[in-house]
């Protein structure tokens, strides 16, 4: 094992049972974040049922607003409170998710209960769970997926996320040196069972994209009692198909693979507050929820995303 391969216990300890493996930290933009991680498969242990959900098909277009109050969204399939990362045990405070889509784009509204609604990461890219609460949506195809989260302030952040094992089985070599060449990267190494792992593009941006929150309730003043956020995404198709090109004219009866979490912080212990600031400054302690209960702590296992149907 060399020094670059030794794992940062600390760091491990503080992202949770999902990972197995972490290394030191990158010097480029995104100093907290570390060059590699190796994340656990999916447990084989007694989960509750992937859930089902539906896109409806809306005709007069929808303006990305974050209010939600379209009576396309009213109507749409609202999944049920997202769930315990590992279990998907019911957890308060409460987020949904719901979507909808036209021949343009792919829609993603979340509403997101929170007493104390704060926020201070403003720089586009930045990975926000670590610092805020956020959202955020996976959508898959076979060799490719893509990241995007939000805090209530309106920063995102975005990864274009590459399998290297079916790029090199093809041979694709022209495909395979422009992910390794990609600036701002970091690496999942191989689960058990694979050959390869993945590699983020930290920097990557969906053509098109178009986001908004509306936020019910003061942020950053814990005096007062607010009520939650919601949040409303556009991803163009065209735009997905940059990084996922199998995603093909969208139909009725057409799939996505898809997956919802939140972050949550809930800042009532802290000495867990201060352990997670040691290793990412300005942190506090935080726990996921999901849509599809993932059996650990890792989001990124597209074997237990869901399978979203596009519906009229």
């Amino acid at each position: 094992m060399t020094d670059d391969d030794t794992t940062d216990e600390q760091l491990l300890e503080a992202l949770g049972d999902g990972f197995l493996g972490a290394g030191q930290r990158p010097a480029p933009q995104f100093a907290a974040i570390p060059r590699w991680v190796r994340v656990a498969n999916v447990p084989d242990i007694p989960l509750p049922p992937i859930p089902r959900l539906a896109a409806n098909r809306v005709s007069d277009g929808i303006r990305v607003d974050g209010a939600l109050d379209e009576a396309a969204w009213v109507t749409a399939d609202w999944s049920a409170a997202f769930g315990r990362i590992a279990t998907g045990a019911p957890v308060a405070p409460s987020a949904q998710v719901a979507f909808l889509w036209d021949d343009d784009a792919l829609y993603a509204g979340y509403r997101v209960e929170q007493s104390d609604i704060r926020a201070t990461t403003t720089r586009h890219h930045e990975h926000v769970y670590v610092t805020d609460d956020d959202v955020e949506l996976f959508v898959a195809g076979a060799r490719n997926y893509y990241e995007l989260g939000i805090n209530p302030i309106n920063t995102i952040y975005e990864i274009g996320w590459h399998w290297l094992e079916p790029v090199v089985a093809s041979g694709d070599l022209d495909t395979l040196e422009r992910i390794l060449r990609i600036d701002q990267q970091f690496y999942y190494a191989r689960r058990d069972g694979e050959g390869l792992g993945r590699v983020a593009d930290l920097a990557w941006e969906l053509p098109g994209l178009r986001h908004a929150v509306r936020v019910d309730g003061a942020i950053n003043a814990p005096e007062v009692a607010d009520v939650g956020w919601t949040v409303e995404f556009a991803l163009p198709w065209a735009g997905l198909r940059t990084l996922i090109p199998e995603i093909a004219t969208p139909r009725v009866g057409g799939h996505l693979t898809v997956q919802a979490y939140r972050a949550h912080h809930p800042r009532t212990d802290p000495a867990a507050d201060a352990r997670m600031a040691a290793q990412f400054p300005g942190s506090s302690e935080w726990y996921g929820t999901t849509l599809s209960a993932m059996g650990n702590g890792n989001v990124h296992n597209p074997e237990r995303w869901v399978q979203l149907e596009l519906a009229d």
